[in-house]
């Protein structure tokens, strides 16, 4: 019969030769790489804190669920050969944690109908927005995703009379519920000597709304944009 050998338990000097040897080629990895590269990789593991300085892809999404305002050129791209009147803006760098954003902030931003010339114009993301969106980074980590609800505690109705609806460049007959219409905010109410329909207030911003009711002499919008899908570019 045979002898079982007994397997040889390894030496604590054999395990440390080769802890060692490991360490030596994560070594040689790690400074072959630029600093970039390796805080790259570092970041990853890092989650996102209070007062950090947070760059973002975002998407604001109207209550259909369509995208409003994007900063991905491809989802922007099949909105508009679906014929969607989106907007696309470059990333958002948000303070994590802040809280007390002004009314509405501009961001430079260009749609295909409104002009084919590549010119911009300011989008107005509101205050409420801003402070959801620095309080949803926190926690998250580079390359991660969300999709962000707002809690509105108004639900952004505008009622417009015809006469007033007509004067920002609408056409009241022929809009329908659940049309599209651009709406303008300026910080500078429009003087008398303003032309609204080809003139800028100073500070204006354009938000899109949805018709949601209409009467004979007046009509409502609602510029209210429940949810924002957000990914982590980057932050410090």
């Amino acid at each position: 019969m045979k002898k079982v050998k007994k397997a040889k338990k390894p030496s604590w000097e054999k395990i440390a030769l080769i802890s060692v040897c490991i360490i030596f080629v994560l070594f040689m990895i790690f400074s072959g790489m630029s600093s970039s590269g390796l805080m790259g990789i570092l970041n990853k593991f890092k989650a996102v804190k209070v007062n950090d300085s947070v760059t973002i892809d975002f998407t604001l999404r109207d209550a259909a669920g369509q995208p409003v305002l994007t900063s991905d050129q491809n989802l922007y791209r099949t909105a508009v050969t679906r014929g969607y009147p989106a907007f696309l803006t470059s990333p958002l760098t948000v303070k994590a944690g802040y809280i007390g954003n002004p009314g509405y902030t501009g961001v430079q931003a260009e749609n295909y109908y409104m002009s084919q010339t590549g010119e911009t114009t300011r989008f107005g993301i509101l205050g409420q927005e801003l402070d959801e969106l620095d309080a949803g980074v926190l926690g998250m980590k580079t390359g991660e995703k969300k999709t962000i609800h707002f809690s509105f505690p108004d639900p952004l109705v505008i009622t417009m009379k015809n006469s007033e609806f007509m004067a920002m460049g609408g056409n009241f007959s022929e809009t329908s519920i659940g049309d599209l219409v651009p709406i303008g905010f300026s910080e500078t109410p429009v003087t008398e000597g303003l032309n609204a329909n080809t003139d800028t207030p100073p500070n204006a911003v354009l938000r899109i709304a949805t018709v949601i009711n209409k009467t004979a002499d007046a009509i409502e919008v609602q510029h209210l944009y429940p949810t924002a899908d957000i990914t982590v570019r980057e932050f410090d």
